[in-house]
C-alpha cells in the first residue's frame, strides 16, 4: 500500500498519459541492449567490408553477368562439334511415322500378348487407354504410349473397335468442346478404316458425321472420308446404304466443309459406283423405290444425275427393274420426271445398256398412267415434266429408215468400172504412156510425187542397210541364203502362170474368128452393132471422164488443196515418218546394247 487515497470516478484529462511500471521499462531497455550492433570491438576494415558489400555486389554484378555469357558463347561451338560427329535422328513429323519406325520385335511382343490375352480383354484394353489418354491429356500429361497401342488394336482388330461404339460417343461428347482432346479421339478410333472399309464407315457413320458442321472438325471429318475412299478397296464392295451414305454427305449443303475436300471427294463418286455393282449380295429389284425417293430429297443436279446413272445402271443389269418402276410409278412421280428426263438428255449412250423392247412397253405403260393422272382434279408434280419426256423418248426411239440404195455395191462396181477404162484407155492408145490416165497423172504431178517417194524409201532403205550391215556383219548373206530358195520358187510359179497366160491367149486369138463366124450366123450385124455400142460407150466415158477431171482441177483442188500444196504436205509427212524410223531405230539400238552389256 502506498498510504494515499485515490478518487474513484474522477473524470481523467484527455492529454494525460498513464506512467508505465518501472519494471516494463527496463524489459524493454535489455531488448534495446540486444537489438544494438556494438561496434566498439568490431576491427574498422571488417566494418568497411560490411558496409561495402552491397556496393561491391551492384558494381561486381554486370562483370560476372558478361564473363557468363561470354563462357556460354565459348560452350556451344564445342556442342556443334558433338552434333557432327554424332548427328541424332530427325524426330518423326506425325504420329504415323513415329509409330512406323517403331521395332518390329516390340510390334511382335505386343501382337503376342494381345492374342494370349483374348478378345474381350484386348477391347477392354482398347477403352481403358482410349479414356486414359482423353484424361491426361486433360492434365496436359504425354499420350503417345496410348496411342501407339490404340492404333496397333485398331488396324488389326478393327471389329473390336466398332463393338463399344456407345462408349466411344459418350467420350466423344465430353470432349467435343476441347478440340486437342477431340481429334485424339477421333483419329485413334478412325484407324479402324486402314484395313476394313466396312468398319470405317460405321466409325464415319456414328462418330464422325456429327461434327462435320463443326469448324474445328470439318476438315479433319472430310479428309478421314476422302482417305476412307480413296484407299486399297480393291478387293471391296459396297451395298446400297453405304454409297447412299456417302453420297448424301459428299453432296449435302455443308457451310463448313472445305471447298477443296468436297471437290476431291465428287471425283471419287464414279468409282464408288463400280464398288456398289460388285457386291453380288445386292438384289437391285428392291433398291428401286429408295433410289426413286432420294432423287427428289437433294435439288443439287450433280446428285440427281449420280442417282439417276446408278438406276439406269440396275435397269441394264436386271431388266425386271423396270417392272419395279411400272408398279411404284403413280406414287413417284416428281422423281420418275427427272429420271425420265436424264435418260432424254442422255440418250445417246443409254440405248447400247438398256433393253429397247422392254423400255417401249414401259414407256406405253407411262402414258397410259398419266393419261389416267391428267383427269383428276388435282394435278400431280411433275406429271407435266413426265409426259413432255416420255414423248421426247418415244421419239428418239423412232428408227429412221435407211436408204434403199446399195452404197456398197455401187462403190465395188464403180471401182471395177474405173479399171475398165483404164485398161481401155491404155489399149486404145496403145500404150501406158500415150493414155489419157497417164497423161492427167503427170499434169497433177502425181508421177513427180511418187517418184519423190519412191527415191526417199530408196534412200531410207539403204541408209538402215548400211547401219545394219556396220552392226551386224554378215547379215546380207545369212538373209540371201534363207531367201533364194523362196525367191526361186516365186519365180518358177511366175513362169509357169505366164505359160498358163499365153497358150490361153492363143487358143483366144485362134479361135476368136471362128467365135464370131458362129455368133454372126446366129444373129447377123450382132457383132458389128455390140462394137458400135461398145465405142459409143467409151467415147461418152471419156468425155464426161475429162470434164471430171476439169471440174476437180478448176473447183475442187484448188488453194489448200491444190496439187502443189497436197505434194508439199505429203512430202512433209514422209521426211517426218522418216525422222521418226530413225530416231526409233537408234532407240532400238541402244536398247539392244544395253541388253547384250
Amino acid at each position: 500500500m502506498s498510504g494515499q487515497w485515490e478518487v474513484v470516478g474522477k473524470k481523467k484529462d484527455r492529454g494525460s498519459k498513464l506512467p508505465l511500471p518501472k519494471a516494463n521499462k527496463e524489459v524493454e531497455n535489455k531488448k534495446n541492449d540486444l537489438n544494438r550492433v556494438k561496434i566498439e570491438g568490431i576491427p574498422k576494415s571488417q566494418v568497411q567490408n560490411l558496409y561495402s558489400t552491397n556496393k561491391s555486389n551492384k558494381e561486381n554484378k554486370k562483370p560476372q553477368e558478361k564473363s557468363k555469357v561470354q563462357e556460354k558463347s565459348e560452350k556451344k561451338p564445342q556442342k556443334k562439334e558433338k552434333s557432327q560427329d554424332a548427328p541424332k535422328p530427325k524426330a518423326p513429323k506425325s504420329i504415323e511415322s513415329a509409330l512406323n519406325s517403331v521395332p518390329s520385335g516390340i510390334k511382335s511382343i505386343i501382337e503376342k500378348s494381345l492374342k494370349e490375352a483374348g478378345r474381350d480383354n484386348t477391347q477392354l484394353f482398347f477403352d481403358i487407354c482410349l479414356a486414359s489418354m482423353a484424361t491426361d491429356m486433360g492434365k496436359g500429361l504425354p499420350a503417345l504410349g496410348y496411342k501407339f497401342f490404340l492404333q496397333f488394336i485398331a488396324t488389326s482388330e478393327p471389329k473390336l473397335v466398332i463393338a463399344s461404339m456407345h462408349k466411344h460417343v459418350n467420350l466423344r461428347n465430353s470432349y467435343q468442346n476441347r478440340p486437342n482432346i477431340g481429334l485424339s479421339i477421333l483419329w485413334a478410333i478412325g484407324q479402324a478404316r486402314v484395313n476394313d472399309l466396312h468398319c470405317g464407315l460405321t466409325v464415319f457413320q456414328e462418330l464422325f458425321l456429327p461434327l462435320l458442321d463443326m469448324k474445328n472438325y470439318s476438315r479433319f471429318v472430310a479428309k478421314y472420308l476422302l482417305d476412307l475412299i480413296s484407299g486399297n478397296n480393291n478387293d471391296a464392295s459396297l451395298s446400297t446404304d453405304e454409297f447412299l451414305l456417302i453420297v448424301d454427305t459428299v453432296y449435302a449443303a455443308n457451310k463448313n466443309c472445305p471447298i477443296d475436300l468436297k471437290e476431291q471427294l465428287s471425283k471419287k463418286i464414279p468409282a464408288l459406283k463400280d464398288l456398289l455393282f460388285r457386291n453380288p449380295k445386292e438384289k437391285y429389284h428392291t433398291q428401286i423405290d429408295v433410289l426413286l425417293r432420294k432423287i427428289v430429297m437433294n435439288c443439287n443436279k450433280s446428285y440427281q444425275d449420280c442417282i439417276c446413272s446408278v438406276l439406269v445402271e440396275m435397269f441394264t443389269k436386271d431388266p425386271t427393274t423396270l417392272s419395279n418402276w411400272n408398279k411404284i410409278y403413280g406414287k413417284n412421280i416428281a422423281s420418275s420426271a427427272v429420271l425420265l428426263s436424264y435418260i432424254s438428255d442422255n440418250w445417246s449412250s443409254v440405248p447400247k445398256k438398256i433393253n429397247k423392247s422392254a423400255f417401249k412397253d414401259l414407256l406405253n405403260s407411262f402414258k397410259v398412267t398419266n393419261e389416267e393422272l391428267g383427269l383428276k382434279k388435282r394435278k400431280e408434280e411433275g406429271l407435266n415434266d413426265c409426259i413432255k419426256a416420255v414423248q421426247k423418248i418415244n421419239e428418239k426411239m423412232v428408227v429412221k429408215k435407211r436408204s434403199s440404195f446399195p452404197f456398197k455395191t455401187f462403190s465395188i462396181l464403180f471401182i471395177w468400172a474405173l479399171a475398165g477404162l483404164i485398161c481401155i484407155d491404155i489399149w486404145q492408145q496403145g500404150s501406158w504412156t500415150k493414155s489419157n490416165t497417164s497423161k492427167a497423172l503427170r499434169d497433177y504431178g502425181v508421177y513427180e510425187f511418187a517418184r519423190n517417194v519412191t527415191d526417199k524409201a530408196r534412200e531410207g532403205w539403204t541408209w538402215m542397210d548400211s547401219r545394219i550391215e556396220k552392226q551386224f556383219p554378215g547379215y546380207h548373206k545369212a538373209v540371201c541364203d534363207f531367201s533364194t530358195p523362196y525367191i526361186q520358187l516365186f519365180s518358177d510359179l511366175a513362169k509357169i502362170a505366164c505359160n498358163a497366160f499365153g497358150n490361153i491367149k492363143e487358143a483366144i486369138v485362134e479361135k476368136y474368128p471362128l467365135v464370131l463366124d458362129t455368133v454372126d450366123s446366129y444373129a447377123p450385124g450382132l457383132i458389128e452393132q455390140s462394137q458400135k455400142a461398145v465405142t459409143n460407150i467409151y467415147a461418152t466415158s471419156i468425155f464426161y471422164y475429162n470434164r471430171s477431171v476439169d471440174f476437180l482441177r478448176k473447183e475442187v483442188f484448188i488453194g489448200q488443196l491444190s496439187p502443189e500444196n497436197v505434194q508439199r504436205v505429203v512430202i512433209e509427212a514422209f521426211n517426218s515418218t522418216q525422222q521418226k524410223a530413225t530416231e526409233y531405230y537408234h532407240w532400238i539400238y541402244e536398247k539392244v546394247q544395253t541388253t547384250i552389256k
